[in-house]
């Protein structure tokens, strides 16, 4: 009977009846029984069927100034609830990159690594080329293989002239100063080209890469800094006790550290915020799903060609402390 006059309780206080008509016994009733109604029925499991579509080229490409092997992985999409989800791998294709002045670079299926196509260790990428992706692979798994192509010109980079560390408060315009955390600041001193660019940084500490994925490295907006000297301007802080939110290692004395400075397309930096945008966890409940991102593979492929420069500058951090804004 408590149970009973809760629900009636409950509804009288959320449906807008005249007064005295709950009262009503009849009404009574059929006010618990719609409440018993009302709180059942969210138990119902509700099956959502998942369509199905056909397999789609992914493809991870990279070709950079580095001298290094350079990789292309190849994979196919595959549904939700696919049982063979780990066995993606499109093995097989023909995979190579021409420069526009006739340059050939082959990659190479990895025998160990199904999908994961790679160049010799000799190969580098040169400022101002244009490089086409040729992919020739069977994604659909029909017996006939598909050509796949993208395009990208190697941009510009400008030199690191220095890498310094400064001991303090974290430095504008990136960090807020704090005179309850200090730590290093790493501050960078370079030209800014006047040209319009897209840098992205991230680190290397005693020779292991830090924040070097797609969803990781920081992406540095130039619009402020174009054709200015960069004098000092601090990069990445690393606090003394950092927190769990930054993932930031703490630096201790004779520290290597070195600044990772990347140069991106319009495009690959066009894709880099998609990407983010897309596995982002912050949206609404209800909202719209992040619609997929494509890139700049042709024939309907997911994925990317990235074609980027990159240059590097070190330092150690000092037996004594050079302090900045300590106050």
């Amino acid at each position: 009977m408590r149970r009973f006059d809760a629900i009636f309780r409950f509804l009288r206080d959320v449906v807008p009846v005249p007064v005295g008509v709950m009262e009503v016994p009849w009404v009574r009733s059929l006010s618990v029984m719609a409440g018993f109604l009302f709180l059942f029925s969210c138990a119902e499991i509700v099956d959502i069927p998942l369509g199905s579509m056909d397999p789609v080229l992914v493809v991870d490409a990279k070709l950079t100034t580095d001298t290094a092997s350079h990789v292309v992985k190849l994979n196919r999409s595959c549904d939700y609830y696919d049982p063979d989800v780990n066995s993606t791998a499109v093995s097989g294709a023909e995979v190579y990159v021409l420069a526009d002045d006739g340059q050939r670079i082959d990659y190479y299926e990895n025998v160990f690594t199904p999908g994961r196509y790679c160049t010799s260790a000799d190969v580098y990428g040169e400022i101002g080329k244009n490089y086409t992706l040729h992919i020739e692979a069977d994604a659909d798994g029909d017996g006939v293989k598909e050509l796949y192509e993208a395009e990208s010109r190697m941009p510009s980079i400008p030199r690191i002239d220095s890498v310094r560390p400064l001991y303090g408060m974290g430095m504008l315009p990136f960090y807020t100063p704090d005179p309850s955390r200090l730590g290093w600041n790493i501050r960078i001193y370079a030209q800014d080209p006047p040209s319009k660019e897209n840098y992205g940084f991230s680190f290397a500490l005693n020779g292991r890469m830090y924040f070097d994925s797609i969803t990781d490295i920081f992406c540095f907006p130039d619009i402020f800094t174009s054709g200015l000297y960069l004098q000092g301007l601090t990069i990445y802080f690393f606090a003394d006790e950092p927190s769990d939110s930054t993932r930031m290692p703490a630096l201790k004395k004779g520290d290597s550290v070195t600044m990772v400075l990347y140069s991106f397309t319009d495009a690959y930096n066009q894709y880099i915020s998609d990407v983010n945008e897309a596995v982002s966890t912050d949206l609404p409940v209800f909202s719209a799903a992040p619609s997929n991102v494509r890139g700049n593979i042709s024939n309907g492929a997911f994925g990317c060609f990235a074609v980027y420069a990159v240059t590097r500058g070190s330092c150690i951090i000092p037996e004594s402390v050079e302090t900045g804004n300590i106050r």
